[in-house]
């Protein structure tokens, strides 16, 4: 290694020299000799040591000597311009003295070889000083760096900065300022170091117990615990009180006790990690390129919404899942549900992340291309939180597929910074202008309930979050062009949708992809359906239908020989399809719903679920009315007057004569059913007659036969 002048090194185990710091003076080749000066903080007068070559290559080679660092004072570290014309004055003069020394070549090499050198006595003699101030300056020059400005005044201890002064009798500080000549301001009294002992006991005993507590309410409590004797009897002799001031008080507990622990020790541990301790860096200094990492989060949405099958009825707030890539701040995964934040929501948003958002935005009416949002791959790692993912299923169907599984720890909302600061940006340009909005503040007295002005639908509302998402996702971030030159070499707006795109053309991302049935099977709960003759059903009113080519023959066998369950994965966010293993050894089959079910068609599982709570109150609220009870009173008089009047019909011989003549009695109904359907006196004048000519003529009908000839019969050749 190359050793150069004013070069810093740690030495350990030299012949010769203490262990610590020491800085190279000067380099004599042709002597095989280095120079080097020890840098310690002592105001004891040093001296410069020769190393030889050959010593100070071994302790390289052997691990003895380090290059190290050595930092300057930093009123030395500043221009000629921003000097003061009397600490130059200073400078140069101390630098005199010692100019035409260290100008000789020869002269540290004499220093070293000779303890008692004439020619620094001589020079001091010639300069109308003494020795020990020219080795006072040497060294001085020697240990900041050997430049003009290692010799300028050091004032930042004096006057003695930072200790505290013995109180002495007579009043420190600036007296009490009052308008008023005629009030005399109380003298006060010097704070003394027993006081100080005072003050640390009370602001430990009160002011530092994990919570903000004011420092008014430190003192008091602190004079009357540790004062009380003295305000009594200063009371009873009616005197001013020989007590600290609250002044003094605030004065003090700055200067004992350290702003970082006063910060520290007045709030909880996860507040402070949160919100008060000091960053480390970017969100992104631990990602490199797209897909290194996604962060999952949810947040109750600051908006109600209504019932999409009745919009008078308010559902409450939804739950919004959203998934960010951590490196480029794209939105790559949406779910809205009325679910709970759990794992049964937070799988549905992984979904939405793995799968093409093409097909997912035209469910709700938005047209766009791939390259609008072309996300629907697998990243990395995935940070969560504990409440959602901290659970078996997560690590058995999670972890197989992402790879990594990162969970955050409780109440460090702050780790999760990228998709918490999505939330913030998502309320403020959206949800916060919408009816029915929250605004993100629990309710005020006066303030009209935000449920009554409820007016989205679930289904409206997620529509509104896509094109935000877009938007979001099209809009300009200015550190995205500090993260990667990429975007700047390809002359592109430092958008989050340019950011993925540049660099997964570049091929500098960590994105995997996976076919979205297999995404599916890993992700979503295996449910029931049946295989019936109409389709596969589900939640008895639902039905779907496939196109495989045996699926019309399962049909007729379901309906002749009885229905069977089948495996399949159902979305929560869409019922126009599900996944279907149709047979035990194929895989899942989508399966779209049939024209029966239009009526579910893009219902999300919240809308489902209502319509099945909607048929059920339906059901429960179904009582007989009073005209129910009325006609049912009726029928039950028209039985029982119909059986009195068969039981006073005169009696029959036998159970035949109750059924012969059925048919010309029928005809006899007609006909009289016929004749009742007239005029009241046409049918007076001629009901007799009438039937008489029907009854004649039915018997003539009986009695004339007309003989037909007979067709002669053709013998038929058997051959």
């Amino acid at each position: 290694m190359q050793v150069e002048l004013n070069s810093i090194w740690q030495l350990k185990d030299l012949d010769g020299l203490n262990d610590g710091l020491y800085r190279v003076l000067q380099l004599y080749p042709q002597d095989q000799i280095v120079i080097v000066f020890p840098l310690v903080d002592s105001k004891t007068l040093q001296r410069p040591i020769k190393v030889g070559f050959e010593q100070l290559n071994e302790a390289l080679r052997v691990g003895k000597a380090h290059l190290s660092s050595y930092e300057l004072p930093y009123y030395q570290l500043q221009s000629e311009a921003n000097i003061s014309a009397s600490h130059l004055a200073k400078r140069n003069e101390k630098y005199s003295l010692i100019a035409d020394l260290i100008s000789s070549p020869r002269f540290l090499l004499d220093l070293v070889e000779q303890p008692r050198i004439k020619l620094v006595s001589l020079h001091a003699k010639k300069h109308n000083t003494y020795v020990q101030n020219l080795y006072r300056v040497l060294n001085l020059y020697w240990k900041y760096g050997q430049e003009k400005n290692a010799l300028l005044p050091s004032y930042k201890n004096s006057g003695g900065r930072g200790k505290s002064r013995v109180a002495g009798t007579k009043k420190r500080g600036s007296p009490v300022q009052l308008s008023c000549p005629s009030f005399q301001a109380p003298e006060g009294v010097n704070t003394t170091e027993s006081d100080k002992v005072l003050f640390i006991r009370a602001m430990k005993q009160f002011g530092l117990k994990g919570e903000k507590v004011r420092y008014s309410r430190v003192y008091d409590k602190m004079l009357k615990e540790y004062y009380s004797d003295e305000l009594i009897a200063a009371e009873a002799e009616s005197r001013n009180a020989l007590i600290p001031s609250y002044r003094a008080f605030i004065y003090w507990i700055k200067k004992l006790f350290p702003a970082e622990k006063l910060i520290r020790k007045q709030t909880n541990q996860g507040d402070f990690d949160r919100n008060k301790r000091g960053l480390r860096g970017a969100a992104t200094d631990h990602t490199e390129v797209p897909g290194s990492c996604f962060e999952l989060d949810a947040t109750v949405l600051d908006v109600h919404i209504v019932s999409e099958f009745q919009r008078n009825h308010v559902l409450g707030r939804p739950t919004v899942y959203c998934v960010v890539d951590k490196e480029s701040r794209m939105i790559v995964g949406l779910h809205v549900s009325m679910e709970y934040a759990s794992w049964r929501a937070g799988r549905q948003a992984l979904i939405n992340s793995f799968t093409s958002k093409k097909e997912y935005c035209a469910e709700f009416g938005i047209e766009i291309e791939e390259d609008d949002w072309p996300c629907n791959h697998i990243p990395q790692r995935l940070l969560c939180d504990r409440g959602e993912f901290i659970c078996k299923d997560a690590e058995d169907l999670a972890v197989p597929l992402i790879g990594h599984l990162s969970i955050a720890p409780p109440y460090r909302a702050e780790l999760k910074g990228i998709v918490e600061h999505r939330f913030n940006i998502l309320n403020e340009k959206l949800v916060h202008e919408l009816l029915g909005t929250t605004k993100g503040r629990s309710y005020i007295r006066s303030d009209k309930d935000p449920r009554l002005d409820a007016t989205f639908t679930l289904r409206e509302i997620t529509k509104l979050l896509i094109d935000e998402v877009l938007e979001h996702n099209s809009s300009i971030f200015k550190d995205l062009a500090k993260q990667s030159a990429l975007i700047i070499e390809s002359n592109l707006p430092p958008t989050p949708l340019n950011y993925w795109k540049v660099h997964v053309e570049a091929q500098r991302h960590a994105l995997s992809r996976v076919d979205e049935a297999h995404a599916r099977s890993r992700l979503l709960p295996i449910s029931k359906v049946t295989m019936t003759s109409k389709g596969i059903r589900l939640n008895d009113q639902m039905y779907y239908d496939s196109s495989h080519s045996d699926f019309n023959d399962w049909k007729v066998i379901a309906r002749n020989n009885g229905s069977w369950p089948l495996e399949a994965l159902i979305d929560h966010d869409n019922s126009s399809f599900i996944y279907v293993r149709l047979e035990k050894e194929s895989g899942f089959t989508r399966c779209n719903l049939m024209r029966e079910s239009v009526n579910f068609s893009h219902r999300h599982q919240a809308d489902i679920l209502f319509f099945e709570d909607w048929i059920k109150l339906e059901k429960s609220k179904a009582k007989p009315t009073a005209k129910s009870i009325e006609r049912y009173q009726r029928r039950n008089q028209v039985i029982k007057s119909a059986k009195e009047e068969l039981a006073q019909a005169p009696s029959l011989d036998s159970k035949s004569e109750r059924t012969n003549g059925m048919k010309a009695r029928r005809r006899e109904a007609i006909l009289a059913q016929r004749l009742g359907e007239e005029k009241p006196e046409l049918k007076q004048e001629n009901s007799f007659s009438e039937f008489d000519v029907y009854k004649e003529h039915s018997d003539h009908k009986k009695q004339k036969v007309v003989s037909m000839l007979k067709r002669k019969q053709v013998e038929r050749d058997e051959n």
